[in-house]
């Protein structure tokens, strides 16, 4: 008869070891010492976790609390989800930089259709009721939004965020929509509109950069800079930019931040396929090219949807994993890495844009 003995220090567990019979059960993974299953964790893929934390409850424990390190430290997964099916359930695949995939169905989301991706939720919109669900697929988590106060065959054009409010705290849903910005709290099933002396008409996407929201002017690259305060009034504030680009045919235009720094990409054109990287400058408040002189950044662009500027602080061998795509960029080379369906962020899934409501 083999025997084995396993030193436990898992506090929830009474007895400092245990003598198990495995000719009867064989090995009892779910007493290996934490540390060691924190070990094995790190080491797996994103679609491995998710089989990973339903093992039992020790090996639950484990995920839950080291989840967001675990999140952080893995690369981006190629995002596909379907056209939108009327009377059936949307399905949705995620795939990760060595060809796993992680395939579901999203339920009861007939009808509905994708408009985005923020904080690792999927912004699902069904335009008949005009309601929005938003669904983290690698936590099942949902939060739902009342109807849309716009036309109801109204989806594209639609930018938005999902921000917490320390002074609630609750999440709120921010989003660009019909020339207005508009916010619903959560849990109140209302929609507010944002005043503003301004027309939003030429004002394109949505991004949260040190607790603020921001949104661009593709006609002169200025900034709004929408604020928050205590009693969640909104003020709305033009930045302006010195203009230092040519007059080209922008047809995507996204902002992203990595760090300390606010990125502005776009693209040239609608088949083109060629993006640039401008950097914003606070300091003179100028667009200036930016210009990666080593391996610390990466453009992942998805152009009908959520993109994002990528350092890989904590990836084995970050940029091996993807082929490499440099683009010329005001002299200098720009890492960029394009989707034609979109790219899903573990590194954002846990991750909560904490609005800053000092002022």
């Amino acid at each position: 008869m083999t025997r084995r003995v396993i030193s436990n220090q898992n506090d929830d567990v009474a007895s400092s070891s245990m003598t198990i019979k495995t000719d009867d059960v064989g090995f009892f993974w779910s007493y290996l010492n934490h540390d060691m299953l924190l070990l094995v964790m790190m080491h797996l893929g994103v679609i491995d976790f998710v089989a990973f934390s339903g093992v039992c409850k020790s090996w639950r424990s484990v995920a839950l609390s080291n989840r967001k390190s675990f999140m952080a430290s893995k690369p981006p997964m190629l995002m596909w989800i379907p056209p939108r099916s009327i009377n059936k359930d949307r399905k949705y695949c995620l795939e990760d930089h060595e060809r796993r995939k992680f395939k579901t169905t999203l339920t009861h989301s007939a009808g509905m259709c994708c408009v985005g991706l923020t904080c690792g939720y999927l912004i699902l919109f069904r335009i008949k009721t005009k309601d929005f669900r938003l669904v983290n697929p690698i936590t099942s988590h949902e939060l739902f939004f009342p109807p849309a106060p716009w036309e109801s065959d109204y989806v594209s054009g639609i930018a938005s965020v999902l921000v917490f409010s320390p002074s609630i705290s609750k999440l709120v849903f921010v989003m660009l929509a019909k020339k207005q910005i508009w916010f619903s709290i959560e849990d109140e099933g209302a929609w507010n509109c944002v005043s503003a002396t301004f027309d939003f008409n030429f004002y394109k996407d949505l991004h949260v950069f040190k607790g603020k929201i921001y949104t661009l002017n593709y006609k002169n690259y200025h900034l709004c800079e929408l604020t928050f305060n205590p009693e969640l009034r909104v003020t709305a504030t033009i930045l302006e930019t010195n203009n230092l680009l040519d007059d080209w045919n922008i047809f995507s235009l996204q902002l992203v931040s990595c760090g300390e720094n606010l990125y502005m990409i776009f693209m040239e054109g609608l088949f083109k396929n060629e993006f640039s990287v401008y950097k914003l400058d606070f300091g003179k408040m100028e667009w200036v090219p930016f210009q990666d002189t080593g391996n610390e950044h990466g453009f992942f662009i998805s152009q009908a949807g959520h993109s994002a500027a990528v350092k890989p602080e904590l990836w084995a061998e970050p940029w091996s994993q993807y082929p490499r795509n440099y683009v010329a960029n005001g002299g200098g080379h720009v890492r960029v890495f394009p989707a034609n369906d979109g790219w899903y962020f573990p590194h954002e899934c846990l991750n909560v844009n904490l609005l800053d409501e000092s002022s």
